[in-house]
């Protein structure tokens, strides 16, 4: 019995059903990522009053772009370097060494990849705001009265970035050196190598390929990220690719040409960038696990091991420090650099929950778009992983290609596609497009999920039932939803939480009243005190981990689960 017809339901005309299933598939595809691409080349090519190449030539000759192409190329690599230095520095001390408490700091390690960055720039506002940032003024007495530490600067915004990027670059590299080969390591030492230079010449050259995806992930998200920068930027006067086509759409008439120019640019810079990483990757050799078992064991510092736990403690103070000093902000009737007991007050809170009308919009918003976005995600990307792994269908690695390309559209040029392409649609306006858009951009990491999910289960599983007498739905129900069940939902919860902070592509596709919590919290941030912003921000961030929470206990239970059997 083949693979795809223990999987699709029988039919008398099997040819025609996988026909036609292709083509919804394709037609699919098509609709949601290539369509609102062609729509932004359109826009660009053809909607420029005197021509796309006059057009071209004044935007990419103007000052405030090529000042602002600058500023991003600077943000993306120092952001980089930061996230990076960051990231392979802790999965080094986590996953092969002795430090202290390892266990305790690995998921520690992990919390700004579940957090908001918008609400991270918030908190470094209060820490290092030039006139009323913490920091400046307990530092003040020392220094005198200039601010010590701009937040509002590339050095500041690239600053917030690597902080809240270094997860992603830390998990990436975690898992690789988790799975190296011990001896290696063991062989340098007894050849009398130091703990350093055996970590730079055999243990991270061996990690190559995972260090590299993760540094261009990083920097490809940071060239095209907007929350942040628009935080962050807007005070200093300092402007990148997406807050200049943010600040197109938002002239009057929107200058949707120039927006589209430059989110093609943008799109082709990433893409590129993608491309290049693939090349450099092909036929190369980084085996890191041998034949024979072994057991990897941790490197040694001695008397370094515990300035390895400050070394690691001393991020995640990085990362606790701005959000308790949020909490103080939000509790003060009035913020001017220092907390005072006697303005001790909650209407911050009860103003965000019962007044502000954008708050309230922005959780109902996002609760409904998470939830009901997210389940619809894992539908699609379980359905296309069944089809790409478990079927002989023709056509099923393309259809894996398509679905892996939002990868590189950034996710403000995926906004304004959907804004380009669907504007005339009912869906514009609604919560819906805002929805699409983020299953579309984050397609890639639940159908990854979902395909290791599916691959996970033995084919003979589903072939016994169906020779057992089971239709395809009952092998469904009763094999494949219950073994795959924890997996997905921990899946969903993920990615509930990445839509509850995503800003980037809803910044071109809300309207008022369908205002999402971060797009509400960058409104509220620009006409409302610091303490409503602050209490905002907290609630958001307490959301927010409470699904971190349900996720690890879930994750925990799956792997228990797993042991036990």
């Amino acid at each position: 019995m083949s693979e795809a017809s223990t999987l699709l339901p029988h039919a008398s005309s099997r040819h025609i059903q996988r026909r036609g299933l292709l083509v919804l598939i394709y037609a699919m595809l098509l609709v949601s990522i290539i369509y609102p691409m062609l729509m932004i080349l359109y826009e660009s090519l053809f909607n420029a009053s005197e021509g796309f190449f006059a057009h071209a030539g004044s935007v990419l000759t103007d000052r405030d772009v090529v000042l602002a192409i600058g500023n991003t190329l600077q943000i993306s690599v120092l952001a980089t370097l930061i996230a990076g230095s960051l990231g392979v520095t802790l999965a080094w001390l986590v996953a092969r060494t002795d430090m202290p408490f390892a266990k305790v700091l690995d998921p520690l390690n992990m919390l700004p990849f579940y957090l908001s960055s918008v609400v991270g720039a918030l908190s470094w506002q209060v820490i290092a705001s030039p006139k009323i940032g913490l920091l400046n003024k307990l530092l003040e007495p020392v220094f005198g009265a200039g601010p010590v530490v701009n937040i509002y600067s590339i050095t500041g915004i690239a600053f917030v970035l690597g902080l809240f990027y270094a997860p992603y670059i830390y998990l990436f590299t975690l898992e690789s050196l988790r799975s190296m080969d011990a001896s290696l390591e063991e062989a340098a030492r007894m050849a009398g190598s130091s703990i350093l230079n055996t970590a730079f010449k055999i243990t991270l050259p061996l990690s190559a390929p995972a260090i590299l995806s993760s540094f261009m992930l990083v920097f490809v998200t940071c060239a095209g990220i907007f929350g942040v920068p628009q935080v962050l930027g807007t005070p200093g006067h300092i402007t990148t690719i997406s807050t200049i086509i943010y600040r197109a759409m938002n002239d009057y008439p929107a200058d949707y040409p120039t927006a589209a120019l430059l989110s093609l640019l943008l799109f082709l810079f990433t893409a590129a960038l993608i491309v290049l990483q693939i090349r450099f990757l092909k036929n190369k050799s980084f085996a890191t696990i041998t034949g024979k078992g072994y057991r990897p064991r941790p490197l040694k510092l001695g008397r370094w091991r515990w300035f390895g736990f400050g070394v690691n403690l001393f991020y995640v103070v990085l990362i606790f420090l701005p959000f308790t000093a949020l909490c103080a902000v939000s509790l003060q009737d009035a913020w001017t650099g220092s907390f005072h007991w006697s303005r001790l007050t909650f209407n911050n809170y009860l103003a965000v929950l019962f007044v502000e009308d954008a708050a309230r919009r922005g959780f109902s918003n996002s609760l409904i778009i998470s939830s009901v976005g997210a389940t619809i995600a894992i539908a699609v990307c379980f359905f296309l992983a069944l089809i790409v792994q478990k079927t002989k269908l023709p056509g099923r690695k393309v259809i894996s290609l398509i679905s892996t390309l939002p990868v590189a559209i950034p996710g403000i040029v995926l906004g304004l596609g959907f804004l380009v392409g669907f504007i005339s649609t009912p869906l514009y306006g609604t919560i819906w497009i805002i929805m699409f858009a983020y299953i579309v951009h984050y397609l890639p990491t639940g159908l990854s999920n979902m395909e290791a999910l599916v691959q996970s289960v033995s084919k003979e599983l589903d072939e016994s039932a169906r020779m057992s007498g089971a239709s395809w739905s009952e092998a469904m129900r009763k094999i494949m939803f219950p073994l795959l069940a924890p997996g997905m939902i921990s899946t969903w919860i993920l990615l509930f939480v990445t839509f509850i902070r995503e800003v980037s592509a809803s910044v071109m596709l809300y309207t008022l009243g369908t205002e999402t919590l971060s797009i509400a919290l960058i409104r509220i941030m620009e006409y409302k005190p610091y303490g409503i912003s602050a209490a905002f921000g907290v609630l958001q961030t307490l959301l927010l981990m409470g699904a971190v929470i349900l996720l690890r206990l879930v994750t925990n239970r799956t792997s228990s689960n797993k042991g036990a059997h």
